[in-house]
């Protein structure tokens, strides 16, 4: 979710760039991108048995001007179980790297817990931020959330049996024992930055509010189904369904609650708080 806004030249991309995922924008312009792997065959296929997860390894690259950089590189990225040579897919609940630029230089992290490093544009570690969130148990109470999910997509009950008999057992063995500790950085203008916890870690999804050193200094927890477009220090805008499974998009405003490290949501209307 960038909030600066590049340059037509900054958008361009000079020989030997190639990202993998969306690139991000700095606030001072540069991109900043995941490559794709330059191997992604035999190393890492060696020994590898139908079904089983590897994570794949990437770097984080910056491009300023006709310049592109590694910052850091060897970064497990996103998990993926194998299913033949050549070919595999992407981990339902898998964890992968996830980064965002400030103006001093990039948050990032692998997901394996609650632990962000802090890059700046030389590729030194200046910064280590870590907290505490809920617990990354996979649960048995999620996994049989996740599969009504799954049938929930289904009006036939015929398809619903079969989706029961030939692909939820394979689905359900590939999910991990430990949810991924996040799934997305939001950075503000000031260098504070919110963490999203995993959309299927809890009912109710968590934001984290970290300073620009990497402090922790407050928690939100999301209606349940809710999804976050955007944030900033006192509001956020999130994406839900109403009663009829029609999305709709609502801007909240953050109020004090009795712990005021855990504040509540208060809707808007017209950008004024609703009564």
């Amino acid at each position: 979710m960038p909030r600066a806004t590049c340059s037509p030249r900054a958008r361009s991309f000079p020989f030997g760039a190639h990202p993998y995922g969306a690139p991000v924008c700095s606030p001072d312009g540069r991109l900043v991108f995941t490559p794709w792997p330059e191997d992604l065959g035999a190393s890492y296929e060696e020994d590898l048995a139908e079904g089983d997860v590897y994570r794949w390894h990437t770097a984080l690259v910056s491009v300023e001007g006709d310049s592109v950089g590694t910052l850091r590189s060897g970064i497990p990225g996103a998990e993926r179980f194998f299913i033949q040579a050549g070919s595999s897919g992407p981990r339902d609940w898998g964890k992968d790297v996830e980064f965002t630029p400030v103006g001093t230089g990039v948050w990032y992290g692998t997901a394996d817990d609650y632990e962000l490093q802090h890059l700046d544009w030389t590729g030194r570690v200046t910064r280590v931020a870590r907290w505490a969130g809920p617990d990354l148990t996979v649960t048995g109470e999620r996994v049989d959330a996740y599969r009504e999910a799954w049938l929930a997509r289904y009006d036939d009950p015929e398809a619903r049996r079969n989706f029961e008999r030939e692909y939820w057992p394979d689905t359900r063995d590939q999910l991990p024992e430990r949810f991924p500790a996040y799934e997305a950085l939001i950075a503000l203008p000031d260098g504070a930055f919110w963490v999203k916890t995993h959309a299927w870690l809890a009912p109710g999804e968590e934001l984290h509010l970290l300073d620009a050193n990497g402090g922790w200094l407050r928690r939100l927890t999301l209606p349940g189904g809710a999804t976050v477009l955007d944030a900033g220090r006192d509001w956020v805008l999130l994406s839900q369904r109403d009663e009829l499974g029609v999305p709709t998009v609502a801007l909240y405003e953050l109020v004090e609650a009795d712990s005021r490290d855990r504040p509540e949501l208060a809707p808007t209307v017209g950008g004024r708080r609703r009564r």
